[in-house]
């Protein structure tokens, strides 16, 4: 009977020690969702007026059009995106509802030639980031010789009907008909090309996919009589036209020459900057 009554006398203990365990887990679950919550985005994205968005050619970083963005508006927010090879995408800076010109510069962690028929690809997980921390309708868009070709194959190929839509479109030192010879004669006039490269055709094959409400400046530079910018031929710059001229609303081709008009200058040329500011934010 005393054994009995020993078992009877500890049961008690062992229903507190239950409890107090219970309710020890239960606050620290508590504890653990408000301290997860902290790091989940539970706010709306800022909404924010059209930026422009900025992308560099062959090798270029976030950091290609420092120069560019502090002479259009050296108060603008920038917003700096950087897309990696197996996708992942990662920023520095931020933009505010209250700024006039927001900027959004996207680079790619191999922008390399041999990159680029994923590189629109990488370009619209590069919006999708974005648009998860601000909305926006329409942009702009500044493409730098291959950035020119990254945004054609994104409007051909991997554009998504959620993305925001492009508005207005400028690419300056293009290689749409590659940068060979062989392609491409010494001239800045011309009505039909010398022949036509293999990069050019894979963009003729889907040009029904580019939205026809675009309006688009195409500009090349020209040093020293070369009907070249020293890498890129006149020629292949202007033979975006058999990709946009007859498939957008409007498209004009503009030919820099001067001072401050190889490859690598047409990015802060003084002309070009003049141009930009006039296209994106006059008309």
């Amino acid at each position: 009977m005393k054994k009995n009554k020993s078992i009877k006398r500890k049961f008690p203990k062992i229903l507190l020690i239950v409890g107090v365990v219970l309710m020890l887990f239960l606050l620290f679950q508590k504890n653990l969702t408000a301290f997860a919550e902290k790091f989940v985005q539970t706010s709306e994205p800022v909404a924010i007026q059209t930026p422009i968005i900025f992308v560099p050619g062959t090798n270029g970083t976030v950091n290609r059009f420092n120069g560019l963005i502090k002479t259009l508006d050296s108060k603008a927010d920038v917003l700096k995106v950087t897309v990696a090879t197996d996708g992942t995408v990662s920023s520095k800076g931020k933009l505010t509802s209250s700024t006039e010109h927001p900027m959004i510069v996207i680079a790619f962690k191999d922008s390399s030639d041999k990159t680029l028929p994923v590189q629109g690809k990488w370009y619209q997980l590069a919006l999708s980031y974005i648009q998860k921390k601000y909305s926006f309708e329409t942009y702009n868009y500044l493409g730098h010789s291959n950035g020119g070709l990254v945004i054609t194959s994104y409007l051909e190929e991997f554009q998504q009907s959620e993305d925001p839509k492009l508005a207005k479109l400028i690419t300056s030192g293009t290689p749409y008909n590659d940068t060979s010879e062989k392609y491409n004669e010494a001239v800045t006039s011309f009505t039909q090309l010398k022949e036509t490269s293999d990069l050019l055709k894979g963009y003729l094959k889907n040009l029904e996919n580019i939205p026809d409400a675009i309006k688009m400046l195409n500009i090349a530079g020209e040093v020293d009589d070369t009907a070249s910018d020293n890498i890129v031929p006149v020629q292949s710059v202007f033979s975006g036209r058999y990709i946009y001229q007859e498939r957008v609303a409007e498209y004009q081709e503009v030919l820099i020459q001067g001072e401050n008009t190889s490859h690598s200058e047409l990015v802060e040329n003084q002309e070009i900057v003049l141009l930009l500011k006039d296209f994106f934010w006059q008309n």
